[in-house]
Protein backbone atom coordinates (compact mmCIF):
# COMPACT_ATOMS: atom_id res chain seq x y z
CA UNK A 1 0.00 0.00 0.00
CA UNK A 2 2.39 2.36 0.72
CA UNK A 3 4.37 1.90 -2.72
CA UNK A 4 0.75 2.55 -3.98
CA UNK A 5 0.56 6.03 -2.30
CA UNK A 6 3.96 6.42 -3.88
CA UNK A 7 2.76 5.75 -7.00
CA UNK A 8 0.07 8.18 -7.03
CA UNK A 9 1.79 10.96 -6.05
CA UNK A 10 3.90 10.93 -8.63
CA UNK A 11 1.67 10.15 -11.47
CA UNK A 12 -0.27 13.13 -10.13
CA UNK A 13 3.01 15.27 -10.19
CA UNK A 14 3.31 13.99 -13.61
CA UNK A 15 -0.42 15.01 -14.44
CA UNK A 16 0.55 18.65 -13.81
CA UNK A 17 3.67 18.89 -15.02
CA UNK A 18 2.85 17.55 -18.66
CA UNK A 19 3.77 19.53 -21.52
CA UNK A 20 0.06 21.03 -22.65
CA UNK A 21 -0.85 21.14 -26.47
CA UNK A 22 -2.12 24.26 -28.27
CA UNK A 23 -5.82 22.97 -27.92
CA UNK A 24 -5.46 23.75 -24.17
CA UNK A 25 -3.70 27.05 -24.33
CA UNK A 26 -6.56 27.91 -27.20
CA UNK A 27 -9.12 26.44 -24.35
CA UNK A 28 -7.83 28.77 -21.74
CA UNK A 29 -7.90 31.75 -24.03
CA UNK A 30 -11.81 31.15 -23.91
CA UNK A 31 -11.35 31.21 -20.27
CA UNK A 32 -11.48 27.06 -19.67
CA UNK A 33 -8.69 25.15 -18.17
CA UNK A 34 -7.25 21.38 -18.92
CA UNK A 35 -6.34 21.50 -15.07
CA UNK A 36 -8.16 22.65 -12.20
CA UNK A 37 -7.27 22.50 -8.43
CA UNK A 38 -9.21 23.59 -5.43
CA UNK A 39 -9.59 23.62 -1.73
CA UNK A 40 -12.26 21.35 0.40
CA UNK A 41 -13.68 21.42 3.49
CA UNK A 42 -17.10 19.16 5.20
CA UNK A 43 -17.71 17.19 7.97
CA UNK A 44 -19.33 13.69 8.00
CA UNK A 45 -21.71 11.59 9.70
CA UNK A 46 -19.99 7.74 10.49
CA UNK A 47 -20.69 4.63 12.20
CA UNK A 48 -18.98 1.08 11.86
CA UNK A 49 -20.85 -2.00 10.52
CA UNK A 50 -19.81 -5.28 12.75
CA UNK A 51 -20.20 -3.33 16.21
CA UNK A 52 -23.80 -4.97 17.10
CA UNK A 53 -24.92 -1.17 16.48
CA UNK A 54 -26.95 1.20 14.24
CA UNK A 55 -26.97 4.98 13.57
CA UNK A 56 -24.76 7.36 11.96
CA UNK A 57 -24.06 8.93 15.06
CA UNK A 58 -20.21 9.92 15.36
CA UNK A 59 -19.64 13.54 13.65
CA UNK A 60 -16.31 14.24 12.08
CA UNK A 61 -13.99 16.96 10.16
CA UNK A 62 -12.90 16.51 7.05
CA UNK A 63 -10.58 18.70 4.71
CA UNK A 64 -8.10 18.78 1.87
CA UNK A 65 -7.06 19.53 -1.82
CA UNK A 66 -7.97 18.45 -5.11
CA UNK A 67 -7.11 18.57 -8.87
CA UNK A 68 -9.04 17.81 -12.22
CA UNK A 69 -8.07 16.96 -15.51
CA UNK A 70 -11.07 18.43 -17.37
CA UNK A 71 -12.22 15.42 -20.26
CA UNK A 72 -14.76 17.20 -21.98
CA UNK A 73 -17.07 20.35 -21.06
CA UNK A 74 -19.25 17.45 -18.86
CA UNK A 75 -16.65 15.14 -17.95
CA UNK A 76 -13.09 15.36 -15.35
CA UNK A 77 -11.23 12.99 -13.91
CA UNK A 78 -10.07 14.13 -10.09
CA UNK A 79 -7.73 13.31 -7.43
CA UNK A 80 -8.35 14.74 -3.82
CA UNK A 81 -5.81 14.24 -0.99
CA UNK A 82 -8.22 14.26 2.35
CA UNK A 83 -7.79 14.32 5.85
CA UNK A 84 -10.82 12.69 7.53
CA UNK A 85 -12.16 11.29 10.61
CA UNK A 86 -14.48 7.95 10.96
CA UNK A 87 -15.47 5.66 13.82
CA UNK A 88 -18.68 5.27 15.48
CA UNK A 89 -19.75 7.09 18.75
CA UNK A 90 -22.80 4.53 20.66
CA UNK A 91 -23.91 3.53 24.01
CA UNK A 92 -22.24 0.44 26.13
CA UNK A 93 -25.35 -0.09 27.90
CA UNK A 94 -28.45 -0.97 25.48
CA UNK A 95 -30.68 -0.90 28.89
CA UNK A 96 -29.67 3.01 29.88
CA UNK A 97 -32.89 4.79 29.82
CA UNK A 98 -30.81 7.73 29.32
CA UNK A 99 -29.00 6.34 25.82
CA UNK A 100 -25.72 7.91 27.10
CA UNK A 101 -23.30 7.73 24.10
CA UNK A 102 -20.11 6.65 26.34
CA UNK A 103 -18.01 4.42 23.90
CA UNK A 104 -16.21 6.00 21.18
CA UNK A 105 -14.23 4.44 17.89
CA UNK A 106 -12.18 7.23 17.26
CA UNK A 107 -10.01 6.53 13.54
CA UNK A 108 -8.19 9.79 11.84
CA UNK A 109 -7.32 9.05 8.76
CA UNK A 110 -5.65 10.43 5.34
CA UNK A 111 -6.98 9.43 2.28
CA UNK A 112 -6.85 9.94 -1.62
CA UNK A 113 -10.20 9.57 -3.91
CA UNK A 114 -9.98 8.66 -7.45
CA UNK A 115 -12.95 10.01 -9.21
CA UNK A 116 -14.82 10.48 -12.13
CA UNK A 117 -16.99 13.46 -12.08
CA UNK A 118 -20.01 14.09 -15.12
CA UNK A 119 -22.01 17.66 -15.16
CA UNK A 120 -25.03 17.53 -16.74
CA UNK A 121 -24.63 20.57 -18.05
CA UNK A 122 -21.51 23.06 -19.55
CA UNK A 123 -22.37 26.13 -17.82
CA UNK A 124 -23.21 27.15 -14.34
CA UNK A 125 -25.63 26.23 -12.44
CA UNK A 126 -25.78 22.66 -12.88
CA UNK A 127 -25.69 19.21 -10.99
CA UNK A 128 -23.21 16.66 -11.59
CA UNK A 129 -22.04 13.22 -10.20
CA UNK A 130 -19.06 11.61 -8.70
CA UNK A 131 -18.34 8.08 -8.67
CA UNK A 132 -14.89 6.29 -7.71
CA UNK A 133 -13.06 5.01 -4.71
CA UNK A 134 -10.00 6.21 -2.05
CA UNK A 135 -7.35 4.56 -0.79
CA UNK A 136 -7.11 5.42 3.33
CA UNK A 137 -4.68 5.27 6.00
CA UNK A 138 -5.01 5.33 9.38
CA UNK A 139 -2.65 8.20 11.23
CA UNK A 140 -4.18 7.65 14.52
CA UNK A 141 -6.90 5.75 16.42
CA UNK A 142 -8.26 6.04 19.87
CA UNK A 143 -11.09 3.31 21.84
CA UNK A 144 -12.55 5.18 24.72
CA UNK A 145 -15.08 3.10 27.01
CA UNK A 146 -15.88 2.33 29.71
CA UNK A 147 -13.44 -0.15 32.30
CA UNK A 148 -16.33 -2.79 32.64
CA UNK A 149 -18.82 -2.19 29.51
CA UNK A 150 -22.17 -3.12 30.16
CA UNK A 151 -22.88 -4.94 27.09
CA UNK A 152 -19.71 -6.89 27.70
CA UNK A 153 -17.70 -5.85 24.37
CA UNK A 154 -14.35 -4.26 25.02
CA UNK A 155 -13.22 -2.70 21.89
CA UNK A 156 -9.79 -0.95 23.54
CA UNK A 157 -8.34 -4.67 23.47
CA UNK A 158 -9.05 -5.23 19.59
CA UNK A 159 -7.19 -1.75 18.60
CA UNK A 160 -4.00 -3.36 18.43
CA UNK A 161 -5.26 -4.97 15.79
CA UNK A 162 -6.60 -2.38 13.68
CA UNK A 163 -5.65 -2.71 9.35
CA UNK A 164 -4.26 0.83 8.56
CA UNK A 165 -5.47 0.55 5.28
CA UNK A 166 -8.37 0.65 3.45
CA UNK A 167 -9.90 0.44 0.22
CA UNK A 168 -13.43 2.75 -0.06
CA UNK A 169 -16.29 2.67 -3.15
CA UNK A 170 -17.31 6.37 -3.08
CA UNK A 171 -20.82 8.43 -4.46
CA UNK A 172 -21.48 12.00 -4.49
CA UNK A 173 -24.02 13.90 -6.01
CA UNK A 174 -23.78 17.65 -6.00
CA UNK A 175 -24.60 21.13 -7.22
CA UNK A 176 -21.97 23.40 -9.26
CA UNK A 177 -23.50 26.87 -8.10
CA UNK A 178 -21.31 28.87 -9.69
CA UNK A 179 -17.53 28.80 -11.97
CA UNK A 180 -15.81 28.27 -8.86
CA UNK A 181 -17.88 27.02 -5.85
CA UNK A 182 -19.46 23.14 -5.56
CA UNK A 183 -21.61 21.48 -2.60
CA UNK A 184 -21.98 17.61 -2.51
CA UNK A 185 -23.28 15.14 -0.51
CA UNK A 186 -20.92 11.61 -0.44
CA UNK A 187 -21.84 8.55 1.02
CA UNK A 188 -18.57 6.31 1.49
CA UNK A 189 -18.98 2.43 1.70
CA UNK A 190 -15.30 0.72 2.56
CA UNK A 191 -14.88 -2.45 0.98
CA UNK A 192 -12.22 -3.57 3.31
CA UNK A 193 -12.50 -4.28 7.02
CA UNK A 194 -10.50 -2.51 9.69
CA UNK A 195 -10.48 -5.07 11.90
CA UNK A 196 -10.68 -8.63 11.29
CA UNK A 197 -10.99 -11.57 13.62
CA UNK A 198 -8.34 -13.65 13.24
CA UNK A 199 -9.42 -16.03 16.26
CA UNK A 200 -12.05 -19.12 14.99
CA UNK A 201 -15.84 -18.70 15.48
CA UNK A 202 -17.00 -20.83 17.85
CA UNK A 203 -20.56 -22.23 18.09
CA UNK A 204 -22.92 -21.41 21.21
CA UNK A 205 -26.49 -22.74 21.33
CA UNK A 206 -29.10 -19.67 21.47
CA UNK A 207 -29.68 -18.44 24.65
CA UNK A 208 -26.35 -19.33 25.77
CA UNK A 209 -25.10 -17.17 29.02
CA UNK A 210 -21.52 -17.67 28.55
CA UNK A 211 -20.69 -14.08 27.09
CA UNK A 212 -16.96 -14.31 26.18
CA UNK A 213 -14.43 -11.87 25.36
CA UNK A 214 -14.57 -9.57 22.28
CA UNK A 215 -12.38 -11.00 20.72
CA UNK A 216 -14.55 -14.19 20.28
CA UNK A 217 -17.99 -11.99 20.05
CA UNK A 218 -16.51 -9.41 17.46
CA UNK A 219 -16.50 -10.78 13.67
CA UNK A 220 -15.11 -7.53 11.56
CA UNK A 221 -15.57 -3.92 11.75
CA UNK A 222 -15.92 -2.08 8.59
CA UNK A 223 -16.16 1.86 8.05
CA UNK A 224 -19.44 3.36 6.73
CA UNK A 225 -20.08 7.38 6.19
CA UNK A 226 -21.97 10.55 5.04
CA UNK A 227 -20.95 13.79 4.14
CA UNK A 228 -21.59 17.33 3.29
CA UNK A 229 -18.54 19.00 1.42
CA UNK A 230 -18.06 22.35 -0.02
CA UNK A 231 -15.54 22.35 -2.79
CA UNK A 232 -14.00 25.89 -4.09
CA UNK A 233 -11.99 25.21 -7.56
CA UNK A 234 -9.58 28.37 -8.59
Amino acid sequence: MKKLFQALWVALLFLFLMPQPLEAQRHRRRHQQRFKAGLILGGNLSQVDGDRYSGFDKANLQFGVSGAAVLSDHAELAVEFLYAGRGSRTESDKNNALGEKDRRIDLRYMEVPILFRYRKKPEEPSSFFELGFSFGRIIRSQVTEPSLPADGFIFRELETDFNKNELTLLGSYGLQASRHLKFKFRFGFAMTQFYDNPAPKEERPPGSIFLGNAEERISFLRNYYMALMAHYQF
